[in-house]
């Protein structure tokens, strides 16, 4: 196994026992391996599992600013992005450090952004808006009504660059600029768009006929963060045979490709299918206090790019095609929001089982602690509601729950000072009959033949 330098310093022969997946793919690779050897190293590292023994921590979405719009979306087939991104050349799978697929913001972005020029071609090329239900664009084109509106929505969320606003072709006759080739052509809705942002922006045309010169460029008014999923998928090879090497090598323009070559299979790794109720979280961020309008057409955006055109490589054969649905939004959510309640539930009744214990713990001390007091003592640690309750049965047998001959005692001397002005209280409250009664008559009986005198 070949290695860096400084990994080898860092880790040395224990190298091969790398769990790491991003560790092991960033640092452990080989790239002059060959076939047999090349295949060994893919084998061992789709073998290998994400860093935690739960994803779901390194996938949460708490981490999301407050600010944060998701989207979740659940991948229906392999996903195949950014390819180049690794050391095995045009193999690279890109990994967050905890070895989980990471969708980078970029490729986020670029979907979305894909999904609206192509909503804006359709309608431009058409000369009609997109209405038919069953079409993919009708969604983003719904709200507005001319493609003017709609390319500048486009702009104020994905921004711009000078060769955005570019007029001109390629050799080949196609338009440089990804806005020309949405509208159609440099025309009406072209024109009115630009001179509609540039008095968004508060500027001044330098030349009314060419208003976009006169553009600053911009970001846009969305950030498109990385998606990552809610636990890992998975990893699986993939293979990929062109049957033409030699031709596509070639750079003679006479060059044909012929039915003579090898065939060379190319090994890839690629993210495995999601399970029923996984998804990865797509965060979107409003910026310079982006507009409700802003944020909801690029949810949107991004929503019909990953069901129209997905992710990653090979999406003309299904690769990286994702569910963004409503419906499947907002099972997810509803699930979310019960496991939340579930969770909530639960930690309420830890807390209150906690506290029934503490409470219980405290009652046992405390009788345990008036236990080892003398009567007059422990009859005077009682608080007001506990007093209370030893004098309502004070009329009653000990082994009926009444107080004890000492206690007895206790009270009637407590009853005297310094609970005098609760033994007021009590006679006028005994005069209605009851407990009350039968404990008065009881006191004044038990003080008579202790004392000889008459309670106050």
């Amino acid at each position: 196994m070949r290695l860096p330098q400084d990994t080898t310093l860092a880790i040395g022969q224990r190298a091969e026992r790398c769990e790491s997946r991003s560790l092991f793919a960033g640092r452990f690779a080989d790239p002059t391996s060959k076939e047999e050897a090349r295949k060994a190293w893919f084998d061992s590292f789709i073998a290998k599992r994400s860093a935690l023994p739960s994803v779901a921590q390194a996938g949460s979405e708490s981490w999301h600013p407050t600010t944060s719009i998701l989207l979740r979306a659940r991948l229906q087939f392999r996903l195949m992005v950014n390819m180049a991104g690794g050391v095995m050349e045009n193999a690279g799978l890109s990994l967050d450090r905890y070895g989980l697929p990471l969708i980078p913001g970029s490729a986020v972005k670029g979907c979305a952004r894909r999904a609206s020029l192509a909503a804006l071609r359709e309608w431009c090329e058409a000369g009609t808006k997109p209405e038919d239900d069953e079409n993919l664009f009708t969604p983003i084109c719904a709200e507005f009504k001319t493609p003017a509106e709609l390319l500048t929505r486009i702009c104020l969320i994905f921004g711009w660059v000078e060769l955005d606003w570019s007029t001109e072709k390629n050799k080949n006759d196609t338009w440089k600029s990804d806005f020309a080739w949405a509208c159609n052509g440099v025309g009406a809705e072209w024109k009115s768009s630009s001179q509609s942002l540039l008095s968004q922006f508060k500027g001044k045309a330098v030349d009314e006929n060419a208003p976009w010169e006169s553009l600053p460029n911009f970001t846009g008014s969305i950030a498109f963060l990385s998606a990552s999923p809610n636990r890992d998928p998975g990893l699986v090879l993939d293979v990929v045979t062109p049957h033409h090497t030699k031709y596509y090598e070639s750079n003679d323009s006479r060059a044909i490709a012929t039915d003579t070559e090898e065939p060379i299979p190319v090994i890839f790794p690629a993210v495995k299918e999601q399970a029923e109720n996984d998804y990865f979280t797509f965060p979107l961020i409003p910026l310079r206090g982006a507009r409700q309008e802003l944020i909801s057409f690029a949810k949107l955006a991004l929503s019909s790019g990953l069901e129209t055109f997905g992710l990653g490589a090979k999406t003309n054969a299904g690769y990286g095609w994702f569910d963004a649905s409503e419906v499947f939004n907002q099972s997810i959510s509803d699930a979310i929001a019960a496991k939340s309640k579930a969770e909530a539930e639960e930690r309420g009744r830890k807390v209150q089982a906690e506290k029934d214990a503490s409470e219980a713990e405290a009652r046992r001390n405390a009788r345990e602690t008036r236990a080892a007091m003398a009567p007059d003592e422990a009859i005077a640690s009682l608080t007001g509601e506990q007093f209370d309750a030893k004098v309502r049965a004070f009329w009653k047998e000990p082994k009926k729950g009444g107080p004890s001959e000492e206690e007895k005692k206790a009270i009637i001397a407590a009853l005297k000072e310094p609970r005098r002005a609760y033994w007021q209280d009590l006679k006028a409250k005994a005069v209605k009959g009851g407990d009350l009664a039968k404990s008065e008559q009881a006191i004044r009986t038990l003080n008579k033949q202790l004392n000889g005198d008459r309670m106050p």
